[in-house]
């Protein structure tokens, strides 16, 4: 049943008011708890902690303020994401925050809203908004358990793509190996050269400078360690990095890791170095003691899906956006 209009409110200024944020992360967390997929990506979840300059409303009971119904927050670029309690969906809770940044920002277009794991009451919100499906992210994976013929395959082929990187006069380091031979200022100009060129088109991930890397490296998983670049033999010029995540360590070790970044400079492509560096990040992630990779990849990169395929790993989730006006 949808509760009186009246009895949802919907307030601002999250920063100003810890014990708002704090129920804000409960939504959060029992959103991910029932659908079994997080509703807020980690930019948004992080923006929730810290002022990244997104805007967020909060759907309170109007009734007793303290206890929150949902969350909508929008980044700079009109992109948006919501979270609504379980036990307080389809009682107008996500159309009220629609609603209100309506009320802000007048008739807009256009707006993009993430739909994490594309359920079916995803769909039917966005779909009443008129809104239209403009892109796919596709999270792939992997098993490579202790023991098993896929973790001995994939060992196997990390050994190749080291002994090709090595045939090419190519070298591979860690970050902390690269930057106590070219310098910390070196390594970074160098990452953010190579990434921008890769990521030129890409909406989240290119025209990044330094404080955005360094925001980026700002994590409690980040590990410099996991970060692999390939290098000329000759000079410091970077052909590419595999910047590798694993999000959390279970008691007796890492189970998951990821494929978080990988990427080729201009000048490197064409060479069949792709294949190998994503396998040596893979490689780093298996001494690690990970027993599934994961990945996330845009659904219209074909040749990205088919490499990776041929890798082992499975579509196993999707993310969508959908566009449309306020």
């Amino acid at each position: 049943m949808q509760p009186a209009e009246s009895a949802i409110k919907v307030v601002e200024e999250l920063h100003k008011q810890q014990d708002l944020r704090s129920a804000v992360l409960e939504v959060v967390a029992a959103a991910e708890e029932s659908d079994g997929v997080a509703p807020l990506s980690e930019a948004f979840l992080r923006g929730i902690q810290e002022d990244l300059g997104h805007r967020h409303l909060v759907a309170v009971d109007a009734n007793h303020p303290q206890e929150v119904w949902g969350v909508l927050a929008v980044d700079r670029d009109s992109v948006v994401e919501l979270a609504v309690l379980p036990e307080h969906r389809h009682e107008g809770v996500g159309s009220a925050l629609i609603d209100r940044l309506r009320q802000m920002d007048g008739d807009h277009c256009p707006i993009d809203v993430w739909a994490h794991g594309d359920l079916p009451a995803a769909r039917e919100f966005v779909g009443a908004m008129g809104a239209r499906r403009t892109r796919e992210l596709l999270k792939m994976s992997v098993e490579v358990p202790a023991g098993s013929a896929a973790r001995e395959d994939l060992t196997n082929r990390v050994a190749q793509a080291r002994e090709y990187v090595a045939q090419a006069g190519h070298r591979v380091m860690t970050y902390p190996e690269a930057a106590q031979e070219f310098g910390v200022d070196t390594v970074d100009r160098e990452w953010l050269r190579v990434n921008n060129e890769a990521f030129a088109w890409h909406p989240e991930q290119g025209g990044w400078d330094l404080p955005r890397l360094e925001q980026a490296r700002d994590t409690q998983w980040y590990d410099p360690t996991g970060v692999l670049s390939l290098w000329k033999e000759e000079e410091p010029q970077c052909l590419g990095f595999h910047w590798t995540k694993i999000p959390n360590s279970a008691p007796d070790g890492p189970k998951e890791g990821e494929v978080y970044v990988v990427c080729l400079a201009d000048a490197a492509r064409g060479q069949g170095l792709g294949g190998p560096i994503t396998l040596l990040g893979m490689g780093h992630l298996l001494d690690c003691g990970v027993e599934r990779v994961d990945l996330y990849v845009e659904g219209d990169n074909e040749p990205a899906i088919a490499t990776y395929q041929k890798l082992g790993f499975d579509i196993t989730h999707t993310d969508v956006v959908y566009r449309g006006c306020l």
